[in-house]
């Protein structure tokens, strides 16, 4: 039985393009969502890759998100703005808010952009990598449909809610992206899709009780990574997201994987608080002597936040990317109902 095929990057890119405007999505929306999907399964996150082209899709002919939205600034001043996203998928959305962010920290070396109203907005990675080649810092949070239990619960009250920090660096950045949940909801859908079981700890089922079947997981709730750490951080992504901006709270949202609440964007200039090669010569001395701490039995050495991703990006976008024969069904039968080729198999 085939397990997955390879394909190269640009085969998928333009797949993922042309999907999307046959549902009526612009042309550079278009090009915006599918560079940031192509880019997840580059950096080897596949549950925000190309598996969420059907999803999106979905989406937006169920009216739960549009094609088309109109982008509408609320309230403004020098450093901050509020946006309504205008119900459009969320990835253009928010690439045109930290876009907005970027030049209001330029001009006054901070600035916080929130936004409502918008349809899922990806991999938090792919924002703060945005800003990190700006040589500024950022910070993102986004809230999602409840799915994971406050700390002590049985019930879902928040979304997966991720959060990316991003620190530009002489080398690579240093891009912090992960779920405040133990595990993200998509993946215990990917694993119901490919008949596999879920880690232990990670969820429970609609009783209270833990589980490992992915289908038992998804009809009950996702618990916090860390106990009532994760739970605290679940908290402070719903109120940055949602609550400042007036989005949906996480019960509030209809759950479906092209829904999202609130977005929210922090981004500060480094050369605000001191020239640029003081701080970069500071980061690069931090980082030597993490790397330089030996490692732990058991590990090879101590790697930096993003260096995997980082490593994965650079062999698949060699070699092609690897795309697993569930996820692969899902797009063939998307490319058949649009009239839209699929991308060619390499080997």
């Amino acid at each position: 039985m085939l397990r997955h095929v390879i394909v190269s990057h640009q085969d998928l890119l333009e797949f993922a393009k042309e999907c999307f405007r046959r549902v009526g999505v612009p042309g550079e929306d278009a090009g915006i969502i599918a560079d940031h999907l192509v880019l997840a399964n580059l950096r080897g996150v596949d549950s925000h890759g190309v598996i969420r082209i059907p999803y999106y899709i979905e989406g937006v002919e169920k009216g739960y998100v549009r094609a088309r939205s109109e982008i509408r600034i609320l309230r403004e001043t020098g450093a901050t703005a509020l946006i309504d996203g205008g119900g459009g998928l969320g990835i253009p959305v928010a690439v045109k808010a930290v876009r907005l962010g970027i030049e209001k920290a330029r001009d006054g070396g901070i600035a916080v952009v929130s936004v409502r109203n918008l349809g899922h907005v990806g991999m938090l990675a792919y924002y703060t990598l945005k800003i990190t080649e700006q040589k500024l810092i950022g910070l993102v949070t986004a809230n999602a449909p409840a799915r994971v239990a406050p700390w002590g619960g049985a019930e879902p009250v928040f979304g997966t809610n991720p959060i990316s920090l991003g620190f530009p660096a002489r080398e690579k950045p240093i891009i912090i992206d992960m779920a405040t949940s133990v595990i993200a909801d998509f993946k215990i859908k990917l694993a119901a899709l490919k008949g596999e079981k879920i880690p232990e700890g990670v969820a429970l089922d609609k009783s209270g009780k833990p589980t490992v079947d992915p289908k038992e997981a998804l009809e009950g709730c996702l618990l916090p990574f860390g106990a009532y750490k994760g739970y605290s951080f679940s908290l402070i992504v719903e109120i940055l997201s949602a609550v400042l901006s007036g989005g949906a709270l996480s019960k509030q949202i209809i759950r479906h994987p092209s829904t999202q609440g609130g977005f929210f964007v922090m981004i500060l200039d480094p050369t605000a608080f001191r020239s640029y090669r003081e701080y970069e010569a500071d980061l690069d001395r931090l980082l030597d002597f993490i790397r330089g701490c030996p490692p732990a039995h058991g590990f090879e050495k101590v790697l930096l936040p993003g260096e995997p991703e980082d490593r994965v990006y650079r062999r698949r976008l060699e070699e092609g990317i690897p795309i697993d024969s569930a996820t692969w069904r899902l797009l063939a039968e998307t490319s058949a109902r649009l009239g839209v080729s699929m991308p060619r198999p390499r080997g």
